[in-house]
């Protein structure tokens, strides 16, 4: 079986994008991954509401993973949550844009 690559979206006022680079991800032709999302926005901020809206549908799809931060911090903090998050062998970065 081909190893799990941890594909970690950081996303920080990007709500608009964010579905574009997951969907990016699910389309590639190595299928043996999940997606890994951190929302650094505030909780229930405009931005995290509309996040959660445009994921909704894809957060059926078991590869994909939501993880809303308690509070903005920044996206290294982000990536890192995203890291200790990951089950992969591989992990790989995506920006949400």
């Amino acid at each position: 079986m081909r190893e799990l690559v941890s594909v970690v979206i950081p996303t920080y006022k990007r709500s608009d994008t964010l579905l574009r680079a997951v969907n990016s991800v699910l389309n590639q032709t190595y299928e043996n991954i999940e997606v890994v999302i951190v929302d650094d926005n505030d909780p229930n901020d405009e931005f995290s509401i509309q996040t959660q809206q445009n994921l909704r549908d894809s957060l059926n799809d078991k590869r994909i993973r939501y993880i809303l931060q308690k509070k903005h911090i920044n996206g290294a903090v982000a990536r890192n949550v995203g890291i200790e998050a990951s089950n992969g062998e591989y992990i790989a970065f995506l920006d949400d844009d």
